[in-house]
Order: structure tokens, then sequence, then C-alpha cells
């Protein structure tokens, strides 16, 4: 499909999802826009890809009812996080980039990060999009939602890196061994929505081409 109809799809996806109250569909049809001109055109990491994982999401987390769950702010965060999880991305590992002393992400590979710089990056493009003057997603929310919300997303980018997949894997069974003692126990909606794009970020192998 041609990307004009994908970015109209993404936003049926938002508007779907309900958007927050004061969020108007204008800023958030901005930043779509704003994110295809951002995305690389790669082989497989381009704008083509973050769709996928974006309507994959929204399928998975509407299909296991962690939709639902979740509140106006936090289904934005999830698709946002979503579509915004390979900004920029150049389409090479971590390894690769901290090999090649790549000047995109500052120079900074003589560094020790917590977490994996690439995904920072991506965080944080996603962020400087939705401020941009042109765009201003974001205008006229509370500081304390800010950060609620951006530390929901950035949190949700992070997990898709791979070097934290065994982490993501050893929580999953602790969680249902918990629910096999007890039925009632309910995973944490961040916990749900960095799963759902951890899942969508890699099923790719498994659809038909």
């Amino acid at each position: 499909l041609p990307s004009d109809v994908l970015c109209h799809l993404a936003m049926e996806m938002f508007v779907s999802a309900g958007l927050p109250a004061g969020l108007a569909e204008d800023r958030v049809r901005r930043f779509i826009l704003a994110v295809r001109a951002s995305m690389l055109d790669n082989p497989y990491h381009n704008f083509y890809h973050v769709f996928d994982v974006m309507q994959t999401t929204n399928a998975l987390a509407t299909a296991t009812g962690t939709m639902a769950r979740l509140d106006a702010w936090e289904r934005f965060a999830l698709l946002s996080a979503a579509f915004c999880h390979d900004m920029d991305k150049m389409g090479v590992s971590e390894e690769f980039l901290s090999k090649a002393g790549d000047s995109t992400h500052g120079g900074y590979k003589d560094l020790v990060f917590r977490d994996p710089l690439q995904e920072k990056h991506h965080a944080l493009r996603a962020f400087g999009i939705m401020a941009d003057r042109d765009i201003r997603t974001l205008d006229g929310v509370s500081s304390a939602k800010y950060y609620q919300f951006r530390s929901s997303v950035s949190k949700i980018i992070l997990a898709t890196d791979m070097t934290h997949h065994s982490e993501y894997i050893s929580r999953l069974e602790e969680f249902a061994a918990h629910r096999g003692e007890d039925p009632a126990v309910e995973m944490s909606k961040q916990m749900a929505m960095e799963l759902m794009v951890k899942c969508a970020d890699i099923s790719n192998v498994i659809k038909p081409s």
C-alpha cells in the first residue's frame, strides 16, 4: 500500500483507540506525517516496518483485552511507542555502531549507558518531533501527565532492544508461575504494553510474505 494510505490507517488507529481529551486530531495527523518523513529508506527498518509494528500492536492489544484495560493516555502511549520504536534507525546493530564509531548518536561510543544508545535515540527523536513548533502534539498537557506519558513511551521503546530479551522471558515466566498459583493475578499495564510492542516487533518472521 502507498505510504499515504498507511498514514491514514495510522490515524484511524489513534482515533479508534480514543484520543485523550484535549489532544487535537490535526496535531496527531502532523505527528504521523513527521514520523514518516523521519524514517530512513532502509530495506527493512523503514516506514512500512514501524506501521506494521503499530498495526500488530493494536491487533494484539485488542485481542488480549489489554487495550480495554488502558486509559486514553496509556493507549496513546502504546500506539505512539510502537509507531516510533525505530525512529531514524540506520538499519544496523548497536554493536556495529559502537565498532564503527558512528557519530549519528552524538559520537558517544566510549561512554557506557545503562540502556542501549540506539533505543534511547529513537525515544528522543519521537519526543523531539512531538515538541516541534510546527507539530506541538502535547501542547497544553500538564507537566505531571507529560512526564508520565514520556516515561511510559520510553520504557516501551527501550524494551524492544534484544539485549533485554532474556530478562523479559524471565519476567514472563515469573508472572506465569504467580498466575498459576493465583488466577486473579494481573500483569501490570506497563509490562503488558512493553510485551505487546516486543512481540509485534519480532512478529514479521511468522507473517505471510
